[in-house]
């Protein structure tokens, strides 16, 4: 009799936790980077297609979102600590994925390119060696796909220059302070039009990757649940 009084009190109070994490899971904090056209602020709000996407999804799950835009370093290491329960959009690297649990669908495929001045001589053929001996300009901590990657950090490039934003990226290349900008083609795109620069800067082709980007929970937390659940209905959305 008082084994099974002890079993009936583990059960009860591990039946006590799950309900205790999915109330925490009804209402979470995401942060998001500034990355226009698709995510954006206005006033107070977050906006943009892929803001919607997921707060639909979410809506649908029955969990109250609030989402938060901060500086892309700032926010990665928020989400990795748990001060904030997840991050969008990332791409998957080998380091992120031991901090974070990413989804398996992603939010969003995009062209990376190069962006040149339009009176550049630089030839690009899609191999990187074309490009290793000219500055190119990045936004500090973000990844650009493995193939970049991979190349930077084996010291193949010896001149990056680093920007704290994508709007900052884009306006050293208009002022001539770096060679090339590597960027998602529509966000580099809105860029030139926000800045009246479509006539001064070209995009090269082919795309350096196509690269597909991410929404990331924390690990701090068990939310591989919610993360199944809302792989689930973005499969479902993007077919």
């Amino acid at each position: 009799m008082v084994l099974k009084r002890i079993i009936v009190c583990f059960a009860f109070l591990a039946i006590c936790e799950v309900c205790e994490v999915f109330a925490q899971q009804n209402k979470i904090l995401i942060a998001t980077l500034e990355y226009p056209p698709f995510i954006y602020s206005d006033g107070d709000q977050v906006k943009g297609p892929i803001v919607d996407k997921v707060k639909n999804i979410f809506g649908r799950l029955g969990v109250d979102v609030t989402i938060q835009i901060l500086p892309i370093a700032r926010g990665l290491l928020m989400v990795k600590n748990g001060e904030v329960d997840a991050y969008f959009s990332l791409k998957k690297t080998p380091e992120r994925e031991q901090d974070l649990l990413f989804t398996h669908t992603p939010l969003i495929q995009q062209p990376f390119v190069f962006f040149v001045k339009n009176n550049s001589k630089i030839l690009w053929n899609g191999n990187l060696d074309d490009v290793k001996n000219y500055t190119i300009g990045v936004v500090s901590k973000t990844s650009y796909g493995m193939i970049f990657d991979e190349y930077v950090k084996n010291k193949n490039i010896p001149h990056i220059d680093e920007a704290q934003s994508f709007e900052l990226n884009v306006k050293k290349l208009i002022a001539g302070r770096v060679d090339l900008v590597i960027n998602s083609y529509d966000v580099g795109q809105f860029l030139l039009r926000k800045f009246n620069s479509e006539n001064e800067v070209v995009a090269l082709n082919p795309p350096v990757e196509i690269i597909n980007s991410y929404l990331a929970f924390t690990k701090v937390r068990d939310y591989s649940y919610l993360a199944d659940q809302f792989d689930v209905l973005l499969s479902e959305e993007n077919k």
